[in-house]
């Protein structure tokens, strides 16, 4: 997940991005959220490996900041691995003003894992994970994952983006699979939740909209 830098980790991570690769950067009035990659993770580079399940040997992770209207740092968080997106383009509808950000987490083998999305906020002066309210009431991130088992699109619902998801997993000897939807409000976000026995696998068709709640 994101997570805050710890000084002395943030100084050896700003050392190694001090010659950086691939950036993404997106404007915020005067201010800038900007995703910095380590020097060896050229566009090139990260087009070529992405969702591969090969890496860059000791490439450091990739960091994202928030600049202030001068070029300070105001925020910044260490993601899980080298490669990274930034989506330029703003969620619609949905405030705080929120982007999309992508870690490749593709593993060399299997279907659990690949690159994992998430919506990142930026509210004041501070990033922070998009949290939706289940149910239950309980809170969770938001986690768009595109696996073997898992996929995800964004739908617009009266000028509103929203996000559609769907896993298989094993559960008790079978497969379960769950739909979920993610729709941003005023009081935050919020998901919606079913579950049905069977399998679904990401190289067939996704599910029609009225397959979740």
């Amino acid at each position: 997940m994101l997570r805050p830098i710890h000084p002395l980790l943030m100084a050896a991570l700003f050392a190694a991005h001090s010659l950086v690769g691939a950036q993404d950067r997106v404007a915020v009035g005067c201010q800038a959220v900007k995703l910095v990659l380590d020097e060896r993770v050229t566009p090139g580079e990260r087009d070529r490996l992405w969702a591969t399940g090969e890496s860059v040997e000791t490439a450091m992770p990739a960091v994202l900041e928030l600049q202030g209207c001068h070029g300070e740092r105001l925020d910044s968080r260490a993601l899980e691995a080298p490669l990274a997106r930034l989506d330029p383009a703003p969620l619609r509808g949905v405030r705080p003003l929120t982007f999309l950000v992508t870690v490749d987490l593709t593993a060399p083998m299997g279907s659990y894992s690949g690159p994992l999305t998430r919506p990142v906020q930026v509210d004041g002066n501070r990033l922070s994970l998009a949290q939706a309210r289940a149910a239950d009431g309980r809170m969770e991130p938001v986690v768009l994952a595109q696996t073997g088992k898992a996929a995800w699109k964004k739908v617009t619902v009266r000028g509103v983006d929203q996000f559609l998801a769907v896993r298989s997993e094993p559960l008790g000897g079978d497969f379960t699979t769950r739909y979920r939807r993610y729709v941003p409000g005023p009081q935050g976000w919020r998901v919606l939740d079913r579950s049905q026995p069977g399998l679904w696998e990401s190289d067939g068709e996704f599910p029609g909209r009225r397959s979740f709640p």
